[in-house]
């Protein structure tokens, strides 16, 4: 007989609970049947796990990093727009009465004077005679246009012809309705043109339309721009660059470093 049957159950209870510990432990530690040392599969010869560099070594790939100093900056919103070049002091020329173009005295990039005559319209009717009244410049300049062609008939609202000042030249734009919160005079902005590729000319805005165009939905605005005597001439396409805000001392980032993830 057992002299002590509850100190038995004791060292019982307790040796089983040694041994479940044991157990744990070389479940936990002790590598499975078929891996490496490592407690990973071996992989086939030749071939590397994802992330691991060849050779097999189990190191994972290295990862290049570039380091940038960060330093206060400039950061600037702009928007590119399409614009024209044209004379600032520029008119239309009309017939005093109605009729048809008889001829043009000057073709287009001719030099005129104030009075010189530019074109005759014949204002007589049949049975009348013939009397040709002459279309006089109102300005000195060059002329810039001449929209008919003689035997065209022209009335008293009849542009028959355009002089301009070809030594103060402007760009004209039209900018999307949404950018006239920013629009003001003395805006900054930075003209190309075709003809002079890689050259950047600064300008300046010096009028804001006050209307928006119902049609286009545009507001018209105007450059001067500060380019070399001969570089600027009518007619001439022109790519603005319109500095529309501008923001001094920001800490700036390479935008490749920046990431967004579900906005």
């Amino acid at each position: 007989m057992i002299k002590d049957p509850e100190r038995v159950l004791r060292f019982t209870l307790l040796g089983c609970i040694v041994v479940s510990v044991l157990v744990l432990t070389l479940a936990l530690f002790l590598p499975k049947p078929g891996t490496g040392a490592a407690g990973t599969k071996p992989e086939a010869s030749g071939k590397t796990s994802p992330g691991s560099p060849r050779g097999g070594t189990g190191a994972p790939a290295a990862i290049a990093v570039e380091i940038l100093k960060i330093v206060p900056s400039t950061v600037a919103q702009r928007i590119r727009l399409n614009g024209d070049v044209t004379s600032r002091s520029r008119v239309s020329l009309y017939a005093d009465t109605a009729g048809k173009l008889v001829s043009y005295r000057v073709g287009v990039g001719t030099s005129v004077r104030k009075g010189d005559t530019v074109a005759f319209v014949d204002p007589s009717r049949p049975g009348a005679p013939y009397a040709p009244s002459p279309v006089r410049s109102t300005i000195t300049g060059t002329v810039i246009s001449l929209p008919y062609v003689p035997g065209d008939t022209v009335s008293t609202s009849s542009p028959v012809a355009s002089v301009g000042v070809l030594d103060d030249m402007q760009i004209i734009t039209h900018v999307p309705e949404k950018y006239v919160s920013a629009l003001r005079k003395g805006l900054a902005a930075e003209v190309t043109l075709v003809a002079w590729p890689g050259e950047i000319f600064p300008a300046t805005v010096t009028l804001v339309s006050p209307v928006v165009d119902t049609d286009s939905r545009t507001v018209e605005i105007r450059l001067s721009c500060d380019a070399p005597p001969g570089r600027l001439r009518h007619g001439m396409f022109a790519v603005i660059t319109l500095v529309t805000r501008e923001s001094r001392g920001a800490v700036v980032v390479p935008k490749r470093a920046v990431r967004t993830f579900n906005g």
